[in-house]
């Protein structure tokens, strides 16, 4: 008897498993704001919702990724131009260079606003892989900054990444001509929304057929479509529609199936389109 109480009290004693510092706890909210923006022009009205979604002060310093684009120069100076008009100040300027700079890789980690600009999404993945910016910019937006992004810097949110290229139908067009199982590409993320698809560009460029294939092959995802000069906020949990368009959401397909060809097909796809200032559910 003595031996079993021994054993219990032993038992209690041991160490239990313990967390990597930093990590995230499972199902923990993050405490900042994602601004997810579909492209176009965008209006000194949707940049002010953004400086105001993040609670913007004079002196909180905005960082202006250039990752995507193969101008990076030109894309700064734009969006520096756009911010400075609002705010009176300088963004902090991270290309290529600055991803193996100490003080600017610093500098991003106390940015109130990461905004990423447009361009090419897999080039922005390419050129941070085996960097620490990606875990940069998880860790500031789960500390309470903003991350904002406009077209690929949209598109690079989610962990599931829609590249923009068929892999059935390789000749690139602004939409997919097909639904065919394998045709959409998928790339790694920033993974800041784990269970969502975000496609940009997404009425004027009629990209229905990229989105169906998407919640075809992946009918767990949300799958969101965000129109030029229109954006989603994600904060807490639900994303409110702001801007001059529409936001596309499709979901939950049942009887998903395959015909001649690899055709995709299925019934009843959930699909609900919304207007500037209606808010739903988003998928963490």
């Amino acid at each position: 008897m003595r031996l079993f109480k021994f054993c219990l009290i032993f038992l209690f004693l041991l160490p239990g498993p313990t967390a990597p510092c930093n990590a995230q706890p499972r199902g923990a909210t993050a405490k900042g704001t994602l601004f997810i923006i579909g492209g176009g022009s965008i209006s000194d009205s949707l940049r002010m919702q953004m400086l105001k979604a993040a609670n913007w002060k004079k002196g909180d310093p905005v960082a202006v990724v250039t990752l995507a684009s193969g101008a990076g120069d030109r894309a700064f100076h734009g969006a520096n131009e756009a911010f400075g008009r609002l705010t009176g100040e300088y963004c902090i300027k991270f290309d290529s260079a600055a991803i193996s700079d100490p003080l600017k890789l610093d500098s991003l980690r106390k940015a109130k606003i990461i905004y990423l600009g447009g361009g090419d999404q897999s080039r922005f993945m390419r050129l941070i892989k085996g960097t620490t910016v990606k875990e940069i910019i998880t860790k500031a937006y789960q500390q309470g900054a903003l991350v904002g992004g406009t077209s690929a810097g949209a598109a690079v949110m989610s962990r599931r990444m829609v590249t923009g290229h068929g892999l059935r139908d390789t000749a690139y067009a602004s939409t997919f001509k097909i639904i065919q199982k394998g045709n959409l590409e998928i790339e790694e993320g920033l993974g800041l929304l784990d269970s969502v698809i975000i496609d940009q560009h997404f009425v004027v460029r009629s990209r229905h057929n990229r989105m169906l294939s998407a919640v075809l092959e992946f009918p767990g995802m949300q799958c969101i479509g965000i129109d030029e000069s229109t954006a989603i906020i994600v904060q807490k949990g639900k994303a409110r529609v702001a801007g001059e368009s529409q936001v596309l959401v499709y979901s939950n397909p049942k009887g998903i199936h395959t015909g001649n060809d690899e055709a995709l097909a299925a019934r009843n796809i959930q699909l609900a389109i919304y207007l500037a200032g209606e808010s739903f559910p988003i998928k963490k």
